[in-house]
């Protein structure tokens, strides 16, 4: 009989873990997309100001490979940033 309840404990924790772990996971998802929503939608915006406007590199920032490595770049950020919020969080339970 105690092997029995030895093991519905481990099943229960597994299962509070499981739901800790997609918690966690849902909360950085949410707060990344919440990033990704206030960044520059494209490489060409987030250059405009600190690019000199004579070096026209725009047209280069527009190429598809150049969307493709800002997209790469704005998710990185926004993951990377959404897990420190995840562990900096105020008004942690454990």
């Amino acid at each position: 009989m105690a092997a029995y309840r030895a093991y519905d404990h481990i099943e229960d924790r597994h299962w509070v873990e499981q739901q800790l772990t997609d918690e966690k996971e849902d909360w950085i998802d949410k707060r990344a997309q919440e990033i990704i929503a206030i960044l520059p939608k494209d490489a060409v915006s987030l250059f405009l100001f600190s690019v000199p406007a004579n070096s026209n590199p725009r047209e280069g920032l527009r190429h598809d490979s150049a969307i493709e490595a800002y997209n790469n770049l704005a998710t990185a950020v926004a993951y990377a940033q959404a897990e420190h919020d995840w562990e900096h969080r105020t008004g942690c339970p454990f």
